[in-house]
């Protein structure tokens, strides 16, 4: 059964795009044309207004839909990525605040598309005519070159699954250590946020639900890792309820986990990662509760 990941490019305004020097003698655009989406919205804050699907020239192995729509009062772009090779839903929002050029009428984009826990990508330039609705794009292969066919891009990332977790010690907000080694013969479910990401956010009353159903299980830990300062992590915490064991980012957390939020993991008793994934929404913990019950 395919999954779905959602990509959201979110501007300011309206998405607006940066150029990038392309040489139209090099492998011909294909073209394709947005049309009026009526469908069921994939987020229930996203409003999608037009689509059209992509030709990956992978058939079923990739499909790839883009188009336009609103957040609240903001234009946006969003992706949507189908596959049968991987599994979960992941949401993004990015701001893409660059100029168009409203002479030619026209937004123009590299787009780098990280999925699978961030294990592979794939890319493609695209050129979106504002005055026709007609888009424009090109495939991009791991070395940059284009092609009228989509390259699924593997990548080499730390917290792949079937890996073993990094040796990463943090601290608590009380001040002591906690090192992840020390856990190795549990069921650790790892939750890198920024106490300003709204997806973050929305995640955490499904996550408290998780808390609270395994607080009995002392070979289940859940813990959240911080990317703020102390003082605001504390304060918001003083106003929401977050029941996951609190701990700050250091350098080394923010070399594994990048600067891309919510992420969730988990790790299971022999140290190795079986989930990862990245983007979030208010149902992930149903997501994680299905992956903590298959291992533990």
């Amino acid at each position: 059964m395919k999954k779905i990941v959602v990509f959201v490019i979110v501007a300011i305004g309206f998405l607006t795009l940066v150029s990038f020097g392309i040489n139209q003698n090099q492998v011909p655009y294909l073209s394709a044309k947005l049309s009026p989406y009526s469908g069921f919205s994939l987020m229930s804050d996203i409003k999608m207004e037009t689509f059209v699907k992509l030709e990956t020239g992978l058939e079923d192995a990739l499909q790839v839909h883009i188009g336009t729509g609103k957040q609240g009062d903001v234009p946006l772009y969003w992706m949507m990525i189908e596959s049968s090779n991987f599994k979960g839903r992941t949401t993004y929002a990015m701001d893409l605040s660059k100029e168009t050029d409203e002479l030619l009428k026209i937004c123009r984009d590299t787009i780098k598309h990280k999925f699978r826990g961030d294990s592979t990508m794939i890319a493609f330039e695209m050129i979106h005519h504002l005055s026709t609705d007609e888009i424009k794009y090109i495939w991009l292969d791991g070395n940059n070159n284009r092609s009228e066919k989509a390259t699924i891009i593997s990548l080499n990332h730390p917290l792949k699954e079937g890996k073993k977790f990094p040796d990463l010690a943090v601290e608590q907000l009380n001040g002591d250590k906690l090192s992840f080694n020390e856990l190795i013969g549990k069921t650790v479910v790892i939750n890198w946020w920024a106490t300003w990401c709204g997806p973050c956010v929305a995640e955490i009353p499904g996550f408290n639900i998780l808390v609270e159903k395994y607080k009995q299980n002392p070979n289940v830990v859940f813990i959240a890792i911080a990317n703020d300062k102390k003082e605001r992590l504390t304060r918001f915490l003083e106003d929401k309820e977050f029941n996951y064991i609190q701990t700050l980012a250091n350098e080394e957390a923010v070399k594994i986990f990048g600067d891309a939020y919510p992420r969730n993991i988990v790790v299971n008793s022999a140290g190795k990662i079986c989930h990862y994934s990245t983007g979030g929404h208010p149902e992930k913990y149903l997501e994680i509760e299905k992956i903590i019950e298959k291992i533990r």
